[in-house]
C-alpha cells in the first residue's frame, strides 16, 4: 500500500487556513420534507467519522521527507440545532454553517450539522475543507452514506518507518538541490523572474487579517426543470454543460471589472484521477476557457462547445496551477519552501474570472436514510470562501463561483458572488440570475437566496 501524500494543491488550501488567503470549504446541503431521527443522524455521523475525510497531516521529522495524510483519531462533534427555522431561511442557515472554522491539518477538517424547519422538515449540512476533499472526494464521502462499506481509512494506513522517511528525504534533497540550481540559472537569464523572487524573499510577512468588513459573499440557488434545460441546450447546438458555461459567461459580463465587451474567462474544474489515487484529497485541475461575447450574442452554443472540448483536451497535471506551483517553479522545491514565501511568490491574476464546477447527476449519492421517508426536495454541493470581504475579494481573481448539478429531474445552478463588483447583495444576484435565464429562454422553478427571500427583483443599470 502506497502512502497518500499531501499534494501541492492540498498545501495551497492548507495555506488558506493559515491566514494566507481565505479558507475554501465545500458544502453538501440537503433540504428534507420530513425530519431525520436522532438515531439516523448519529448513524450518518458515525459513518462519516469512519471514512477517509477523517484525516490529518503527518509531518515526518526527517528533513525533506514528504508530508502525508494519515487517519485522524477524532472529529468535530455532530451539531443539531433545537430551534426550528423557516423554510425561507434554509440558505441563510447553510451560510452560517459554512463559516464554521475548520482545522484540516490536525484532523478537524469536516463538520456535520442539521436543523429542523417549522414545516416539519429538516436541513442537513456537511462542510469540509477543500484541503481534505475536492468535489470528487466529497461525493465519495457521500457515497459511504449509501454504501457504508466504503467508510474506511484503510487507504491512509500505509506504515512508513524511519528508514522509509530517510530514503524519501534523501531522494527529495537531491531533487530540491537540482531545483535550486535550475532556479539559479533561470534567475540569471530572466531579470523579471529574478526581481520577483528577490521581492518574495525580502518582503515582510503581511499583518494577520482582521475580521471581515463590509460587503459579504452573496449566495443564490436557481432551480430549473432539467428537461427544459436539456431541450434548450440541444436547440442551440450545445450540451447541458455548454449551456451552463454560457450562462456563467453571460452573467460575468455584468461584473463591472469585466464589462459587456471585456475578456470572458471561465476556470472549469476537470477531474484527473488515476485508479491508484482514489484516496487523494484533490484530483482536479482548472482549465481556462475564453468565451467570445459574440458567441453569447448569437445564442449559438456550437462555438463554445468546440472551444470547451479543445480546452479539456489540453488539461494540465494536478498541482500545476499558479496557486499550487507559483511561477512554475520546480515542484519539489515549492513543496519544501515556507508557506509564506510560496504565497508571496504567487503572482496576482491580471484578469477577473468566473469559476465553474459541474457535479453531474447526484441522485445516487443521496444518503439512504434520506431516501427512506425524509423525501429530499434539494440535494446539492457548493463551495464557500470563509470570511471573504471587500479587501480580501480584491486580492483574488474570482468574481463569480458557480456549481451545476442535477437532482430529481431538476437542475441546480449555484451562484456565489465573490466580489462586490459582481453583485453588492443577494437581491442583486437574484435579479441578474433571472435576467440571464430569461435571455436564454429558461424559466426558473424557484430562486433561493442567502438573505432568506424568494422574489423577483429589479435593478437600475448605470
Amino acid at each position: 500500500m502506497s502512502p497518500v501524500y499531501v499534494g501541492l494543491t492540498d498545501k495551497a488550501f492548507l495555506r488558506f487556513h493559515h491566514g494566507h488567503g481565505v479558507p475554501v470549504i465545500s458544502q453538501t446541503i440537503a433540504v428534507l420534507e420530513h425530519r431525520l431521527s436522532d438515531e439516523q443522524l448519529r448513524s450518518m455521523y458515525e459513518i462519516l467519522c469512519a471514512g477517509p475525510g477523517t484525516r490529518r497531516v503527518h509531518r515526518p521529522a526527517v528533513p525533506f521527507a514528504r508530508w502525508r495524510w494519515v487517519p485522524a483519531q477524532d472529529s468535530l462533534p455532530l451539531s443539531v440545532d433545537l430551534a426550528a427555522i423557516d423554510e425561507n431561511d434554509v440558505l441563510a442557515w447553510a451560510n452560517t454553517q459554512a463559516q464554521y472554522p475548520l482545522d484540516p491539518e490536525n484532523g478537524y477538517g469536516w463538520r456535520m450539522s442539521a436543523v429542523p424547519t417549522r414545516s416539519g422538515g429538516m436541513v442537513w449540512s456537511v462542510i469540509a475543507s477543500h484541503a481534505i476533499a475536492d468535489g470528487h472526494a466529497g461525493l465519495m464521502a457521500m457515497a459511504a452514506l449509501v454504501h457504508p462499506e466504503l467508510a474506511s481509512t484503510a487507504a491512509l494506513g500505509a506504515v512508513i518507518d524511519r528508514r522509509g522517511d530517510l530514503r524519501d528525504g534523501l531522494r527529495r534533497s537531491v531533487a530540491v538541490a537540482r531545483g535550486v540550481a535550475t532556479e539559479a540559472r533561470r534567475m540569471v537569464r530572466d531579470p523579471a523572474h529574478r526581481t520577483a523572487v528577490r521581492r518574495a524573499l525580502t518582503a515582510r510577512e503581511p499583518a494577520p487579517a482582521g475580521e471581515p468588513l463590509g460587503w459579504r459573499e452573496g449566495s443564490v440557488v436557481v432551480t430549473f426543470d432539467a428537461a427544459q434545460w436539456n431541450a434548450r441546450a440541444a436547440q442551440r447546438g450545445g450540451s447541458p454543460n455548454t449551456l451552463y458555461l454560457a450562462l456563467v459567461a453571460d452573467l460575468l459580463r455584468h461584473c463591472s471589472l469585466v464589462g459587456p465587451d471585456g475578456a470572458l474567462v471561465l476556470l472549469t474544474a476537470v477531474r484527473i484521477l488515476r485508479e491508484q489515487d482514489q484516496a487523494d484529497s484533490n484530483s482536479f485541475a482548472r482549465v481556462p476557457i475564453v468565451v467570445d461575447p459574440a458567441w453569447l450574442d448569437s445564442g449559438d452554443l456550437t462555438p463554445l462547445r468546440m472551444a470547451s472540448k479543445a480546452a479539456f483536451a489540453n488539461v494540465h497535471d494536478v498541482g500545476s496551477g499558479s496557486i499550487s506551483r507559483p511561477r512554475n517553479m520546480p515542484a519539489d522545491l515549492i513543496d519544501v519552501l515556507p508557506e509564506g514565501l510560496v504565497e508571496r511568490l504567487a503572482e496576482p491574476s491580471p484578469i477577473t474570472v468566473g469559476m465553474c464546477s459541474n457535479m453531474g447527476v447526484v441522485d445516487s449519492f443521496v444518503p439512504t436514510a434520506m431516501r427512506q421517508g425524509a423525501n429530499p426536495s434539494m440535494f446539492m454541493m457548493r463551495g464557500v470562501f470563509q470570511g471573504i470581504d471587500a479587501p480580501r475579494a480584491d486580492r483574488q481573481p474570482i468574481a463569480l463561483a458557480t456549481w451545476f448539478s442535477q437532482f430529481d429531474g431538476k437542475i441546480q445552478w449555484v451562484l456565489e458572488s465573490l466580489k462586490p463588483e459582481m453583485a453588492h447583495s443577494d437581491e442583486e444576484l437574484v435579479f441578474l440570475a433571472r435576467l440571464i435565464a430569461e435571455s436564454w429562454d429558461l424559466e426558473p422553478l424557484h430562486v433561493t437566496s442567502g438573505d432568506g427571500n424568494r422574489r423577483t427583483t429589479y435593478r437600475k443599470f448605470s
